[in-house]
């Protein structure tokens, strides 16, 4: 068995971090290594689980990727309660030492800028959600109603096609309408983050929601401001619950969407 080293995350070298426990396998301790202003936090693992064709079969392995993932994650937020952290993606590993920290001496102004940053600040994952048979049907009576009397006017064959012509809009109307509840949304978090990323959507099968998801960021936001971003947030719930929408806010996380490439 060759043994490689797993990186799961830098944080500034002082104070020094206090780690205990194993890496995602379970076996190997924790260790930190520090390299220059930053201290990387280590665990030795069998680097054929990570290269070559078994490694590809495992990772495709539910069972086998899903405790080592979370391992991982926890590892990191453990260091990210002692102070600012730079998660490092799941999987990474390193032939040896000296090869993980050759990239790391040669940024350390970049990491010390990030780490200076991020103090007292964390990542927090922002969706939101629609009932739109909700929205349809509501979009659908509105422009009913407004053609009321073009409708009374007609023959029934006549009023039929124009009845079909107006629901066959509305999908276009409930399209620009959660356009314009983005924009919203972002004036919104914006007010109280110092950093957005957008985010994939995901689908019903993946959230296990009736309601689908038309909104998913990242932000980055100051620990003194997350009571007012939450007021806020259940303020814009409470106006727009109604029109079927939901915002969800989670967290904190590793800054994950702002971390520095390496």
């Amino acid at each position: 068995m060759s043994l490689g080293i797993y990186f799961f995350c830098l944080t500034p070298a002082v104070p020094r971090p206090e780690i205990a426990g194993t890496g995602i396998d379970g076996e190997h301790p924790l260790f930190i290594e520090v390299i220059g202003e930053v201290a990387a936090v280590l665990a030795e693992v069998n680097i054929e689980d990570f290269s070559g064709p078994e490694a590809q079969e495992k990772m495709e392995d539910l069972a086998w990727v899903a405790p080592r993932a979370l391992r991982h994650e926890d590892v990191v937020l453990s260091t990210m309660e002692q102070g600012p952290v730079l998660p490092v993606r799941f999987g990474t590993v390193f032939s040896s030492i000296e090869a993980a920290a050759e990239p790391l001496r040669q940024r350390q102004d970049v990491l010390m800028k990030f780490f200076q940053d991020t103090i007292d600040k964390k990542e927090w994952t922002i969706k939101g959600y629609v009932d739109r048979p909700q929205a349809r049907a509501r979009m659908t009576a509105a422009r009913l109603a407004a053609e009321k009397e073009q409708l009374a006017g007609l023959s029934p064959g006549k009023r039929y096609f124009l009845e079909q012509k107006i629901k066959g809009a509305v999908d276009k109307d409930v399209a620009a309408w959660l356009k314009e509840m983005e924009r919203d949304i972002l004036s919104v978090v914006k007010k109280m983050s110092v950093g957005f990323s957008e985010c994939r959507l995901q689908s019903q099968d993946v959230t296990g929601r009736d309601e689908e998801m038309f909104f998913h960021g990242a932000l980055l936001v100051p620990d003194a401001s997350m009571a007012d971003l939450q007021r806020l947030l259940s303020d814009w719930n409470a106006a727009h619950q109604d029109a079927g929408l939901l915002l969800e806010l989670s967290g904190p996380w590793p800054p994950y969407h702002f971390a520095p490439t390496l």
